[in-house]
């Protein structure tokens, strides 16, 4: 009985420690001016000027799709190559998994800079700014969405998945996209969940290719930074909040999965 208490007293610590900054950056974002124990000035003219900014808006839909376009081109080279893999080459698993854990060692400046070098006196397309910056996000997500994919093939255990389909007709491709996928499908959302948060929170890699050619909500961010703290703090909530609403959508196409990958199990 102690025990479970202790532990759901570690949570609400925790919970709190977690929410507090979040809920103070709140508080000030709603006041003019903080100088004493309690702020003053109740406002919403930062929230006002943040919803009627038309770049704001810009670069808060820039961000959502360079977060979204290289989880997608990511996901589907390393569902087809990790499949070939399982079933052809089991052999060279340990390589590409070798090759899939190096952006771990290159990422920050280190991986933007050496890309601008080598790509800025390429031919079309791949000296343009922002395929430069979809393929480094690429680079920079592949282990963490290898390791979610590797997790989610190794526990439906694909192998004998195929076999049965082959037993019961169905050829490689069908038995892929119509069994394999579906049973992976939780596992690669996650993974993609996760390298989602990463991009949409990234400032480095985007501002040293992208620059002014691709201005996103970290950018923005920035910029208000050196205007007012209210209105940094106003546009840390905004982002905050379209985050949890990417995640609550991720987590409902999650359960739409898993409720799919049972039926597809029965």
């Amino acid at each position: 009985m102690k025990s479970k208490t202790g532990g759901k007293f570690a949570i609400i610590v925790i919970t709190a420690y977690l929410l507090l900054p979040l809920f103070l950056t709140l508080v000030y974002s709603l006041f003019t001016e903080w100088m004493d124990v309690l702020p003053e000035g109740f406002t919403l003219r930062y929230y006002a000027e943040i919803f009627g900014d038309r770049i704001f808006w810009a670069s808060l839909a820039r961000t959502v799709v360079i977060s979204f376009i290289p989880v997608v081109i990511t996901a589907a080279v390393l569902l087809l190559a990790m499949y070939a893999v399982a079933l052809y080459m089991p052999a060279l698993d340990k390589y590409l998994q070798i090759i899939c854990t190096i952006p771990y060692a290159i990422q920050g400046i280190i991986l933007p800079v050496s890309v601008l070098s080598l790509y800025a006196g390429a031919p079309w397309p791949f000296s343009n700014r922002i395929v430069m910056l979809v393929l480094t996000y690429c680079v920079v997500i592949l282990p963490y969405m290898y390791q979610g994919i590797k997790n989610s093939l190794v526990s439906v255990d694909a192998l004998r998945l195929v076999e049965a389909a082959e037993m019961l007709g169905a050829d490689k491709f069908y038995a892929f996209f119509r069994i394999i996928v579906p049973c992976m499908l939780s596992g690669v959302v996650i993974a993609s969940m996760l390298s989602i948060a990463l991009i949409f929170g990234d400032f480095v890699i985007v501002n040293t290719i992208g620059g002014s050619y691709y201005s996103t909500a970290q950018m923005y961010l920035l910029k208000k930074m050196f205007i007012s703290g209210q209105l940094t703090s106003a546009v840390i909530m905004v982002l905050f909040v379209v985050t949890l609403l990417i995640s609550a959508a991720v987590f409902c196409f999650k359960s739409k999965a898993e409720t799919s990958a049972g039926e597809v199990k029965k």
